[in-house]
């Protein structure tokens, strides 16, 4: 809260109150005469006053002129029932709203801003193979590049190696924000590997908290996963979930079930394809929805000063509204303190 808020609210609403009070002078005088927010003196110079629109300007110049505190105890006042019954018009007025505090933004200036990193699972040795994820990953590459990140990919990983990746990134890793793009088949208890061992969301997630990584101690952390929660379809149309099964067609599910919950460390953000227990959907020649929608949403608003937040509400809403009958959702959970920003970087 700014340090003259109540002020400003007092000012910006002077001419309603002016209105409002008016009707009543004499009482709202009195209450606030009883709650010393003015002294006898004035209350007796302003109870001579006879008009009763200048008795309330005279008594609202004389608040402000009191300062911050007198005008928040005067609002305080205005809220109590006694005063509400006699000027009911004040209800759920604006002047009881307090402004949203700006929120800061997070310092981004390093060059390179930080690592992108891009695990891809595409052939496994027991499931189908995730046809369309390359287009996903072609097209993360290309937006993270022209963000100004590092992009490193890493495609076909076994559970053993996408653990030792990213423990090995939480030790060295370094600058103003890290991202994390994991693109495979998952279970209830995980992500899949190629070999079909599991991935725990808290190992994916671990190597980069406040306790394992200090370099990224109070700066932003990005993971986007795209895979399902569950075997459930809303509205389901031809469709091939993305483990053992026979068919093609052209559009096909991640199918996975495993829950994803924000650490206690501040600064993380996680962006998933779909909400708790329904498939997402992954078409073979063109890539995921969320993925292609993400990526494009970025190119689209990052120019114009758009946070990440705002821009995956665009992700949100654009996935939201595609397909016929089969349907999807995108969800994110927060546990960032600031807006993140990232325009382009001039090459």
């Amino acid at each position: 809260m700014s340090k003259k808020e109540s002020t400003q609210r007092i000012l910006q609403h002077k001419v309603f109150l002016i209105d409002t009070l008016s009707v009543e002078a004499s009482f709202i005088l009195q209450n606030v005469q009883q709650a010393k927010l003015i002294t006898q003196r004035d209350y007796n110079n302003l109870s001579d006053v006879s008009e009763r629109e200048t008795k309330i300007i005279k008594l609202l110049d004389k608040l402000i002129g009191r300062g911050e505190e007198t005008c928040q105890q005067f609002i305080d006042l205005l809220r109590q029932d006694c005063v509400l019954e006699n000027f009911p018009v004040l209800e759920g007025h604006a002047i009881f709203a307090s402004s949203v505090q700006e929120v800061s933004q997070y310092k981004i200036t390093q060059n390179p801003r930080g690592i992108c990193v891009i695990i891809n699972n595409v052939d496994f040795t027991s499931m189908k193979e995730r046809r369309g994820s390359d287009e996903d990953q072609k097209y993360l590459a290309k937006v993270f590049r022209w963000l100004g990140f590092e992009v490193v990919a890493h495609r076909n990983k076994t559970a053993a190696e996408m653990k030792n990746i990213l423990q090995a990134l939480g030790r060295t890793v370094d600058g103003d924000c890290f991202v994390c793009c994991v693109l495979s088949h998952g279970m209830k208890e995980g992500v899949c590997g190629t070999d079909g061992s599991l991935v725990s969301v808290d190992e994916i997630r671990d190597p980069f908290t406040g306790i394992n990584c200090q370099k990224l101690v109070g700066k932003p952390k990005l993971f986007f996963i795209q895979a399902c929660r569950g075997q459930r379809k809303q509205l389901r149309v031809n469709a091939q979930a993305d483990g053992p099964g026979d068919g093609e067609s052209e559009m096909e599910v991640d199918g996975d079930d495993f829950d994803i919950t924000i650490p206690s460390d501040t600064d993380f953000l996680i962006a998933r394809s779909t909400t708790d227990g329904h498939v997402s959907y992954r078409k073979p020649d063109e890539g995921s929805w969320f993925i292609q929608s993400l990526c494009r949403n970025l190119e689209k608003h990052c120019p114009l000063g758009a946070d990440i937040l705002t821009i995956l509400l665009s992700v949100n809403n654009e996935v939201s509204i595609q397909g016929l009958h089969s349907k999807q959702m995108p969800v994110h959970e927060v546990a960032m303190r600031m807006k993140l920003i990232l325009p382009p970087v001039n090459n």
